[in-house]
């Protein structure tokens, strides 16, 4: 049963976290909730390497370091997002461009790529807005066609499928959010990153770890203790080892809890579609919807001009 106010921790939750910090244990390199958090979300979306992150929004700024993105540079990205998409393209003196979104599932679309296509274009996002994934297939063959990457933006659609297949696992690269309202939310903020693509892991990894190499550490002779080697630059963009543990145990009700998010929202959709002045849309059968936002559309022209949302909902709760 899902809970009634969210986020909403269990005991287990609690108890676990309790227990990490009673043991002092609480660092990526101290513990290993923050290894094993990765090993599985990677098995649950389907990919080879996923990288615990201190949140989606560094998430975001590392993938797009890690592709080389540059000032001059041209990403396309939906303008029906939130600000974190676009800011990781700002913030690398890269230029956003929107590409308009489909009326129904408020994601950008391939005919809508192509429109924002220029020689300086270098990658597109692709916001799987409230959970609602994009049609990957189409936009990918552009990818290819352009030779582009394209990121998944995850945020808001955490066990969402296309075509049988986990988001975060389309793309070339994803970023995951489990801040504070998202579907997993590890205790405040954290993030994840996955990827098939072995290069593109390591240098994120090793980014996320002020430049560390995860093969110089972990399969690498040395001496015993902690290796203070740095083969590069870079930042500290960890999960702590009690956001894991949070992480590790929400996954493994992921699925539960979509199949209720997904019943809840029928029903709700079912309900408005009753209404000729709502439109409430529903994805095809290819997609499954995480349903991390329900949306429900007003025809402004079959509206009284007295009717606002409020009014609106009160019609339609009764």
């Amino acid at each position: 049963m899902l809970p009634s106010t969210w986020p909403c921790y269990s005991d287990e939750e609690i108890e676990k976290v309790s227990s990490i910090l009673r043991s002092g244990k609480v660092n990526y390199w101290t513990g290993e909730e923050g290894r094993l958090f990765e090993r599985e979300f990677a098995e649950y979306i389907g990919t080879r390497y996923a990288i615990a992150i201190a949140n989606g929004s560094l998430a975001l700024d590392l993938i797009i370091q890690a592709l080389g993105i540059s000032p001059g540079d041209e990403v396309i990205v939906s303008p029906r997002t939130f600000i974190a998409s676009v800011g990781c393209i700002v913030s690398a003196g890269a230029i956003p461009v929107f590409a308009d979104v489909d009326p129904d599932s408020q994601n950008i679309t391939a005919t809508t790529v192509r429109a924002s296509l220029t020689a300086k274009t270098k990658a597109i996002i692709c916001v799987h807005l409230a959970g609602w994934p994009c049609d990957m297939d189409e936009i990918m063959d552009i990818a290819k066609d352009k030779g582009l990457w394209v990121i998944e933006d995850c945020a808001q659609a955490h066990g969402a499928t296309y075509k049988g297949r986990a988001v975060g696992s389309l793309g070339h690269v994803a970023a995951f959010s489990f801040c504070q309202d998202k579907i997993i939310s590890t205790g405040g903020e954290g993030g994840m990153i996955t990827t098939n693509d072995e290069n593109l892991w390591d240098k994120i990894w090793s980014l996320k770890d002020h430049g560390k190499s995860y093969k110089a550490v972990f399969e690498q002779t040395h001496s015993p203790g902690f290796r203070w080697v740095h083969n590069s630059f870079g930042t500290n963009a960890r999960m702590t080892e009690m956001q894991s543990a949070i992480g590790r145990i929400q996954l493994r009700r992921l699925s539960d809890w979509n199949r209720q998010r997904r019943s809840y929202a029928q029903a709700i959709l079912s309900h408005c579609a009753k209404y000729s002045v709502l439109r409430a849309p529903q994805p095809g059968e290819e997609i499954n919807h995480a349903y991390y936002k329900c949306y429900v559309f007003v025809v402004t022209e079959k509206i009284r001009a007295d009717w606002n949302r409020n009014r609106i909902i009160q019609e339609v709760s009764h």
